[in-house]
């Protein structure tokens, strides 16, 4: 037995069905939620991979930003910034990012470009992350 799953971007609809877990990443750590959890609304961190098991089915996001609400009447709904499929996420460009912005952060220009560098880092490894999770390889 499972519960409703959404994962809402301003565009529309990423991810909808059926979830046995859910696992999040929030500003306090990992969340994972299944099926009875309670009631609850948490902030996302800015950058991570949402893990879910839906449809009998794995699947793998990175996401950016936003909140995870659980009610155990409607089920579980994440609104995020941007989420990226684990299989559509282009892994040679994911890794180009994220040199170009370790190199950024070495050179350490001004602290502006380090702080905007650091997040564009830490998207880039979600994404890295998410690709590699769903190829199985991590």
């Amino acid at each position: 037995m499972g519960f409703p799953f959404r994962l809402l971007t301003p565009q529309g609809i990423a991810l909808e069905g059926e979830a046995t877990s859910v696992e999040v990443p929030t500003v306090d750590g990992p969340m994972a939620i299944l099926p009875g959890y309670t009631n609850i609304i948490a902030s996302l961190s800015k950058a991570g991979v949402l893990k879910a098991e839906i449809d009998g089915k794995t699947r793998y996001f990175a996401i950016f930003g936003g909140v995870v609400e659980n009610s155990r009447d409607h089920g579980c709904l994440v609104c995020v910034e941007e989420a990226n499929d684990g299989y559509e996420i282009d892994m040679a460009r994911a890794i180009a990012a994220r040199d170009r912005n370790l190199d950024l952060i070495q050179t350490k220009n001004s602290s502006d470009d380090v702080l905007k560098a650091r997040l564009k880092l830490a998207k880039a490894l979600a994404r890295i992350s998410a690709k590699e999770l769903s190829q199985g390889k991590q």
